[in-house]
């Protein structure tokens, strides 16, 4: 699989190819970033980086233009999401304008997928402060409104999805299909922290988890008389998960649980 953006769709994350058609890697007119890039967009990682390790040997002084691409896309072939990040930071702050947008969006995919929703915010926001004009603006909503949910912030993800305009036809049925769940009535899943016989446990349970920032609720079953600690309200399983994930490294036992029916 090549290397390249991350796309949220239905409940899944994935990496996906970014951008260019396959270039022609031949011949003495390319140069050897060309061709590290080139190599990339056709697949070929441990050829890429190979070339692009012999362009940084080379070069004496890039440019700025130069180097912020050749960060982005060492970024790009980077098997290390914390050396990713460093590139992509770099590139996004101290780089040339043409890169800088690019590389705050795929840092807050990054950060999204690595369970850290408020950083994608911040990064999405200096794209949109930064470079208003800037094509991705439409796409950098669809991902606002993915961390929005990550947080369990329903109704800040229903609007930014409805300002999101797709660029193309991998983000066009992730906006669709957001929206349908908007439309549908949202939520279907929660992360459930704990099931109490006695309302004293889950009342404790609901202070602390509220002590460390979340928003919780209690839902008390008529079938089992068992009280259900709960936190967040999520359209897509992968955000659940994302959450879960977020409460455990608080120090909480944490699963995800269906609320409601999901959709085909």
């Amino acid at each position: 699989m090549k290397p390249g953006v991350l796309v949220v769709a239905a409940s899944t994350l994935w990496i996906v190819g970014a951008g260019r058609a396959d270039a022609q890697t031949a011949g003495s007119d390319i140069s050897e970033l060309d061709r590290a890039q080139a190599l990339a967009d056709s697949g070929r990682t441990d050829e890429a980086r190979a070339s692009l390790r012999a362009w940084y040997g080379a070069s004496q002084a890039p440019g700025s233009v130069e180097l912020s691409r050749a960060r982005l896309l060492r970024a790009r072939l980077a098997s290390d999401p914390d050396s990713a990040e460093l590139d992509y930071v770099w590139v996004a702050i101290e780089g040339d304008a043409a890169h800088a947008p690019e590389a705050s969006l795929r840092l807050a995919q990054l950060r999204l997928l690595r369970g850290e929703p408020e950083r994608a915010l911040a990064d999405l926001e200096r794209l949109r402060s930064s470079h208003p004009t800037d094509p991705r603006i439409g796409e950098s909503w669809l991902w606002t409104g993915h961390a929005q949910e990550a947080l369990g912030e329903l109704e800040a993800a229903c609007a930014a999805w409805r300002r999101a305009e797709p660029v193309d036809s991998v983000t066009r049925p992730v906006v669709a299909e957001a929206l349908r769940a908007c439309e549908q009535g949202g939520a279907v899943f929660a992360v459930q922290v704990g099931a109490f016989g006695e309302t004293s446990g889950a009342e404790m349970i609901r202070r602390r988890l509220e002590s460390a920032g979340f928003e919780t609720y209690v839902v008390t079953s008529g079938d089992d008389g068992l009280h259900r600690v709960r936190t967040g309200r999520f359209m897509h399983l992968t955000s659940a998960a994302l959450y879960a994930e977020r409460v455990r490294r608080s120090g909480f036992e944490a699963v995800v649980v269906l609320t409601g029916p999901a959709s085909g």
